[in-house]
């Protein structure tokens, strides 16, 4: 019983040893398949890419081509017998195993699946001995075969027809030729790149890497080097041909205009084309819109206003100004005033806020930046600041002829905006100098800008003693709520009142005055009587009156009552 055991074991162990070398076979003939096919294809794909220069597209159908292809024949060539040797997976059957060795040799085949079968019934058979002696006897019969050796390896050489050409092949031009092989096989691998063809010239273009900003134009300088130097050279852009101008012989250019989106293009002249190109458009910081909102101080009187889209300003001083702005691809906004920057808010995304009290004359700029342009734009705007002026005052005086100490005035006063308060005001400061505290009286005004105004100052109200000086003037305020009210004022006019000594002199002075007053006046009467006295005496030595004597009479007459009056 043993020894049947031996039998049939040592007819599995050589099937088991006949089905790895099988898999062997298989891998042998694989890799000679898989060598030649990929050898091959690389052959071919680099000699047309060589020939062709294809396009990006194409190349890439290539290399992709390429992989699958080698990643198939890898794995169905050479990964899966070796798997399968390894029994990592199915492999043949016992009875596949020895219908291949029946082939190769005569008769074998019956007794091998004749034993197999057997071994099946033995485990289920009430016969069992009988079966077990006729397995035994068989398995004597065909142990001396040798089932290896129905696989010659050697007929593998067959197979190198397909994997030496391709190799050799390459093996000589990667010698003889290595950049037929190397620089098309780069261009299938790099197939996300564009390639110009070798040719009698080339394009060399000063930047490879464009970036424009958006709006903005850009001048492509292209430059032509080779064993020949084209007379034209163009453009290619959304399949339409633009002939660039010709700067000297060697140096061309084009100018793109008003960029707003990425552009590819391509240079070219005649069946020489350059690798396609991209000039990259940088989104620009643009000021869409700005609002300027002036909330003016409220002692003017005057409405708040909103202007858009304005930034030279003249307003009052002390006018708050909102700027509100509205932006696009912006990420920050700054505003510099004579030359200091200020810090502007950004409200949103897009909007931005500043606001200022203005009190003086302003240059600011305004700078709106992003990421991408770290450089901003700017824009240059003027304030002019209005003043508010200083009020205006006139006075006039009018003197009674017959009472001195009762003075009228009469004036105006007027202001840019309005006036706060008028009034008369005056001091007295006795013959000593010692002065009293001022005093102020206020006049009645009308409202708004312009007022007349009157006054009656009546002196003799004083009480003023002999030496006495006073001083006054008119003084008026406007209504400034920004700096302050203002004030403006007349000249200052004066009243003395004489000393004791002062009035004794006057009164001498007066009495020599009469008394010279007296003595002429005298004079005057002596002479018009000598006057009567001769017009009477003319008149009696006439009859009547002529129209001379009447007329002399009246004059007489008049320096009469003159005489009288003084």
């Amino acid at each position: 019983m043993d020894q049947t055991t031996n039998n049939y074991q040592l007819l599995i162990s050589k099937l088991d040893q006949f089905i790895r070398k099988f898999y062997i076979n298989k891998l042998i003939k694989g890799s000679l398949y898989t060598v030649g096919l990929i050898f091959g294809l690389f052959l071919i794909y680099s000699l047309l890419e060589s020939q062709y220069y294809f396009s990006s597209g194409t190349r890439k159908f290539l290399f992709l081509s390429f992989l699958g292809t080698t990643i198939l024949s890898l794995g169905y060539w050479v990964i899966n017998p070796l798997v399968r040797y390894f029994k990592l997976g199915t492999t043949i059957s016992h009875e596949q195993a020895a219908s291949i060795i029946g082939d190769h040799f005569t008769g074998v085949q019956d007794k091998l699946t004749n034993v197999l079968q057997l071994k099946k019934q033995s485990e289920s058979s009430a016969n069992a001995a009988l079966i077990i002696a006729s397995i035994n006897q068989k398995s004597e019969e065909i142990k001396p075969v040798p089932f290896k050796s129905a696989i010659d390896l050697s007929k593998n050489r067959q197979y190198l027809k397909y994997a030496l050409p391709p190799f050799l092949l390459f093996l000589v031009l990667l010698f003889a030729a290595p950049s037929l092989i190397k620089d098309s096989s780069y261009r299938i691998l790099n197939n996300d790149k564009e390639f110009e063809r070798d040719a009698p010239f080339s394009f060399i273009v000063d930047d490879e890497n464009i970036k424009v900003p958006q709006f903005e134009d850009y001048t492509l300088n292209v430059k032509v080097e080779g064993l020949v130097i084209p007379s034209e050279v163009f453009v290619e852009i959304d399949n339409f041909q633009y002939r660039l101008e010709k700067v000297d012989i060697v140096n061309f250019s084009y100018t793109f205009r008003n960029m707003q989106k990425d552009t590819k293009f391509r240079l070219n002249s005649g069946i020489v084309k350059g690798k396609q190109r991209t000039i990259d458009v940088i989104e620009k910081p643009i000021l869409t819109d700005f609002e300027v909102s002036l909330q003016y101080p409220s002692y003017l009187g005057r409405s708040n206003e909103s202007l858009q889209s304005v930034g030279d300003l003249i307003i009052p001083e002390g006018t708050k100004v909102i700027w509100e702005f509205t932006t696009e691809f912006t990420d920050q906004v700054d505003m510099v005033f004579n030359g200091k920057k200020a810090t502007v808010e950004k409200k949103s995304n897009s909007e931005y806020s500043f606001a200022s009290r203005i009190r003086s004359d302003n240059a600011y700029k305004v700078y709106i930046s992003n990421k991408n342009i770290p450089t901003p734009d700017s824009m240059a705007y003027s304030i002019n600041v209005i003043k508010d002026q200083y009020p205006v005052i006139t006075a006039e005086q009018f003197v009674d002829s017959t009472n001195t100490k009762l003075i009228y005035f009469a004036g105006t006063a007027a202001d840019d905006y309005g006036l706060n308060s008028l009034s008369f005001n005056y001091a007295i400061t006795n013959d000593k100098g010692a002065a009293q505290p001022e005093k102020k009286i206020k006049i009645n005004k009308s409202e708004g800008r312009e007022t007349q105004y009157s006054y009656t100052f009546n002196i003799n109200d004083l009480k003023l003693q002999p030496g006495d000086n006073v001083n006054f003037y008119f003084e008026v305020y406007d209504n400034d709520a920004v700096n302050g009210s203002k004030s403006a004022k007349t000249g200052v006019m004066t009243y003395a009142k004489p000393t004791f000594e002062e009035f004794k002199n006057l009164e001498n002075a007066n009495e020599e005055e009469i008394k010279e007053k007296l003595k002429e006046s005298k004079e005057n009467v002596d002479k018009l009587q000598e006057k009567f006295k001769k017009m009477r005496e003319n008149l009696l030595q006439k009859k009547e009156m002529d129209w001379q004597d009447k007329k002399e009479m009246e004059k007489l007459i008049e320096q009469q009552k003159e005489l009288q009056e003084q």
